[in-house]
């Protein structure tokens, strides 16, 4: 079965994807051929992951979603491949990237101007440069100036989740990881990356997400 998942950047957000540009920026946002950024599903995968981990650790959080135990989804280890796996990730995209496509071949053949690769991405991200202090001297340690490219907020990806093997508790279980997950990315502790993620069902139109919220929060007053 697939499902939906939709995620909005309420703030700025580092998503961490491991690559630089030149010789300026440290840590860049992974772009596609239009210019678009996405976020790998890797990421994703890995949210889900730490997330689970950290409910599993929850000693009410069985009671509270009324699960007889954790589904078994084997969201797997880094740089481990499942050839048979249970849950499939996509990457997350822009919504309605397809059509913003479009219209971005469109200007760019007949505007460069208005639409080139360094205006595309600035409209979405920006650069953000961080040093380190010392503690003693309290100015700046030298070659510590880092630059990073962070999404803007306000931007809303989503991406398929396939399950192999879909039942109300797998269901539920997804639900409250993402509602669980509030942040993303790397500087979190510092107001970076706060989204909000739904997981959409795809066969009947609900909002998993905020259909277990709303069930958690009538659960969390009766205890």
């Amino acid at each position: 079965m697939i499902y939906k998942i939709i995620l909005k950047t309420l703030s700025d957000t580092l998503i961490g994807s491991g690559k630089s540009s030149g010789t300026i920026i440290d840590s860049d946002i992974v772009f596609d051929s239009h210019c678009l950024p996405y976020i790998p599903a890797k990421r994703i995968k890995g949210l889900f992951r730490n997330a689970a981990q950290d409910l599993a650790n929850f000693k009410g959080f069985k009671e509270l979603t009324e699960l007889t135990r954790i589904p078994d989804l084997k969201f797997g280890n880094i740089g481990e491949n499942d050839p048979n796996p249970k849950i499939i990730f996509e990457n997350l995209e822009l919504q309605d990237k397809d059509n913003i496509a479009i219209w971005l071949n469109y200007l760019t053949e007949q505007f460069p101007y208005l639409a080139n690769t360094l205006i595309i991405k600035e409209y979405f991200t920006e650069l953000r440069a961080q040093t380190a202090i010392d503690k003693d001297t309290h100015i700046a340690k030298e070659h510590s100036l880092r630059t990073s490219r962070v999404l803007k907020r306000g931007f809303t990806f989503e991406g398929a989740l396939i399950l192999n093997a879909p039942s109300q508790e797998v269901e539920t279980y997804l639900a409250a990881i993402c509602f669980y997950i509030k942040r993303i990315g790397t500087m979190r502790n510092r107001g970076f990356g706060k989204v909000k993620i739904d997981l959409i069902s795809l066969d009947n139109n609900v909002n998993l997400t905020a259909k277990f919220a709303e069930s958690w929060r009538e659960k969390c007053i009766k205890h």
